[in-house]
């Protein structure tokens, strides 16, 4: 078919730059491996233009390459996705010990630490894996859901480092990073490689973001999150973070999601690559997002934008959206340097979504999902 015409695409996150949701943004969309859109729009910080190559923080949305180290441990018989987390780390506990792999990857483990979480301390990963390890259940693991934002990656991160003996960072960037030949990307990336990137490493800005708190007088009100005056710190650039701290070019995501797809290196067996899509949490009320969606192992299977039925991926906080769909053999990622309020984060990942789709004519409309409202989405 011809090339699609996705300046659309572009003039949406323009849009967004004038609306003051970010001051630039990447955007990648390829089909059967074959870039179709690698753009960059506005500035890094102020006064530099982004680039395509730049390193950015994916946040949650590089949660699938956590999820590829964990699946490629099971393709090797390492691990049972019905395992007991207590089989691998140490001291796990305290209501939690009938939680498994397979619960972690689907956030019902019933630890989601929301609110308690030391992702923005500077604490070491394994105070940080110990600290999960200690904290209490909230519910009892596989009865309910609630997003774990970055508690349960990090103990998928611990039970890859105690079957495989590397530590995550290092054995995602040889069993992940390396062969598919990414450039500049990391979890996490320590003082002299910060020294190296320079202004490549494109710092996060607040614009709008917020997280909610209940007062002591259960009144939840929304505070407004300033990840700026943390983020960008360098102790938080080096920390390990198997589900929240990827950065690298929107591309180099791309190209995991290729992979699994089946255009470039192999780093999962394709049949890993179905099992991981499939549903595997369906009928379960989110606690923390409020939402009854499904999820495959370690990914989304549920997007706004009018999709088809067959995609997987996930998002990343108030500013990125990595996804893979099957049926058309289709990626599309976008990541933000702006972390705009929950509305205008999700509208901007949403209408870049749809933007693609519908770019892509009449040979994509019957296998489309109907677009779906945002109010209706997040109200129901």
């Amino acid at each position: 078919m011809p090339s699609p015409d996705l300046g659309p695409v572009v003039d949406l996150l323009e849009a967004g730059r004038a609306a003051g949701w970010h001051l630039g943004a990447q955007v990648y969309v390829s089909r059967g491996g074959e870039p179709m859109l690698d753009e960059a729009v506005g500035e890094s910080h102020p006064g530099r233009a982004l680039r395509t190559d730049d390193v950015m923080l994916w946040y949650s949305a590089g949660k699938p390459l956590t999820t590829v180290a964990v699946l490629q441990q099971w393709e090797r018989g390492r691990l049972g996705l019905d395992d007991p987390v207590a089989a691998f780390v140490e001291g796990w506990g305290t209501g939690k010990e009938t939680a498994t792999v397979r619960h972690l990857l689907t956030h019902t483990g019933g630890f989601p630490m929301f609110g308690k979480d030391p992702y923005d301390r500077d604490v070491g990963y394994a105070e940080a894996v110990a600290a999960v390890a200690a904290h209490p259940a909230e519910w009892v693991p596989g009865t309910a859901a609630g997003y774990h934002a970055a508690s349960a990656w990090r103990i998928l991160g611990a039970i890859v480092e105690r079957v495989d003996g590397r530590p995550i960072r290092d054995y995602l960037r040889d069993e992940v990073i390396g062969p598919l030949g990414l450039t500049d990307t990391a979890l996490g990336f320590p003082p002299e490689e910060q020294t190296r990137l320079g202004e490549r490493l494109v710092p996060v800005a607040w614009t709008g973001h917020s997280l909610p708190k209940v007062d002591p007088d259960g009144t939840l009100q929304m505070v407004p999150y300033r990840v700026d005056r943390i983020h960008n710190e360098p102790w938080h650039v080096a920390k390990v973070e198997p589900g929240g701290g990827m950065r690298g070019p929107a591309s180099a995501l791309a190209r995991v999601y290729e992979s699994l797809l089946g255009f470039g290196p192999p780093i999962l067996d394709p049949r890993t690559v179905e099992l991981m899509t499939a549903v595997h949490r369906v009928g379960l009320r989110d606690v923390v997002l409020g939402l009854d969606r499904p999820w495959g192992l370690g990914v989304q299977v549920d997007f706004t934008g009018g999709t088809t039925r067959r995609v997987f991926g996930h998002g990343g906080m108030a500013s990125s959206r990595g996804l893979a769909d099957r049926e058309l053999d289709l990626v599309i990622v976008v990541v933000a340097n702006g972390l705009a309020d929950f509305l205008a984060a999700e509208r901007r990942v949403a209408e870049v979504t749809d933007a693609v789709y519908t770019a892509m004519g009449d040979e994509v409309a019957p296998l489309r999902k109907p677009v779906e409202s945002l109010v209706t989405r997040f109200s129901t």
